[in-house]
This record gives structure tokens, C-alpha cells and sequence, in this order.
């Protein structure tokens, strides 16, 4: 009977998230994921199988996390603009509490590793396509509520609030002011609200 793993997997994959967030995939090595997770490199081969093991697991809960945060707000009793309002608004508080000046996980490996790894890139884009999903879930919901724009598609309005949100998160790398920052999610807020 094969031995189980005397770890926590989530917590550890939550240990590495923490460092490929803050160093890149590159720059990450082995040596980077025994310190921050305290296994010995053969635990983390046996459990993961390699460098690009772990960080398709990091990838995987990352992402599990943020959709998880779109469908409770597809489910809220709030009107959809206001859900949207509130996401981005999460985004301009974190980043002056200084918890978002390393931007978004899923950008940042898009930037990265899309065009030297073919599984990341494919894993990043069922992610994206998962995201656009619930995104339109939540541009229906504001429809229904007729509060959200119809003179375009909810797919082309879920994209649309998608490449702001994670223009809001790259630029969060650079320190914005709030009033930047603010001036992004009143510009959103004025395309998707109804005419």
C-alpha cells in the first residue's frame, strides 16, 4: 500500500502559490519550494513530480479561488452591477492595503509562460474560458435586472470587464493612486450599466 503524504497538499500548494506569485515561474526554483513549504525536494517530486507540477497545482487553486468569488456573486441577492462595482472596488482596497502590488497569478503566467509551455497555456486558457462564463452569468443576471447594457453581446461584455479587471491588476504593479485606480472602475461601470 503506497505511503500517504504527511502534508497538508492545499497548504502547501497555497506555500508555493506565494512564491511563483513573487518570483515568476523562472525564477523559482526547487531549492525556492523546500524553503517556503519546509518538504525535502524527493517529498515534493513524489507528491507533484516536478517544478511544473507544482506550479499547474498552484495555477489550479488560484484560479478554483477566483471563480468561486464570481459565482457567489452571480448568486448574490445584490443587483449585478453592484457585484461587479464591489469586485472591482476589492481590487483598488487590496491594492492600497499593499496586498495586491504583485498583480494577478493568471496574468502574470500568461505574460511569462504562454509561449514556452504548451500545458500552461492551455490550462491558463480553460481557466480563461471558464472565467468569460461566469462573467456572462453575471452580465445575464444584470440583464434580467435591466440594469446592464444590451447592445452587446453578454460575451463581449464579460470580456470586456475580464481584460479591465486584469488591466487593474498589472497595473496595480506599479503603486497607482487611488484616483487612477478609481477612474478604471468608473469607466467600466459606465460601459456595462444600461442606456
Amino acid at each position: 500500500m503506497p505511503r500517504q503524504p504527511e502534508f497538508d497538499r492545499e497548504t502547501v500548494v497555497l506555500q508555493a502559490m506565494s512564491v511563483f506569485w513573487e518570483r515568476g515561474y523562472g525564477k523559482t526554483s526547487i531549492g525556492n519550494l523546500v524553503d517556503a513549504t519546509g518538504l525535502q525536494p524527493g517529498s515534493l517530486y513524489a507528491a507533484f513530480g516536478s517544478k511544473k507540477g507544482v506550479f499547474l497545482e498552484v495555477i489550479e487553486q488560484y484560479n478554483r479561488r477566483f471563480l468561486a468569488d464570481i459565482h457567489v456573486l452571480t448568486a448574490d441577492d445584490k443587483p449585478a452591477l453592484e457585484c461587479i462595482r464591489g469586485l472591482l472596488e476589492q481590487i483598488v482596497e487590496e491594492r492600497l492595503a499593499g496586498g495586491n502590488d504583485r498583480g494577478c497569478l493568471t496574468v502574470s503566467a500568461l505574460l511569462e509562460m504562454s509561449q514556452h509551455d504548451q500545458d500552461i497555456a492551455d490550462r491558463l486558457c480553460e481557466h480563461n474560458k471558464l472565467l468569460l462564463k461566469a462573467f456572462s452569468g453575471l452580465i445575464e443576471k444584470g440583464r434580467r435586472e435591466g440594469t446592464v447594457a444590451t447592445a452587446q453581446s453578454p460575451q463581449a461584455l464579460a470580456a470586456f470587464l475580464m481584460n479591465n479587471i486584469w488591466g487593474m491588476r498589472v497595473m496595480c504593479r506599479s503603486r497607482p493612486e487611488r484616483s487612477g485606480l478609481e477612474a478604471v472602475v468608473t469607466g467600466v461601470m459606465a460601459a456595462l450599466g444600461s442606456r
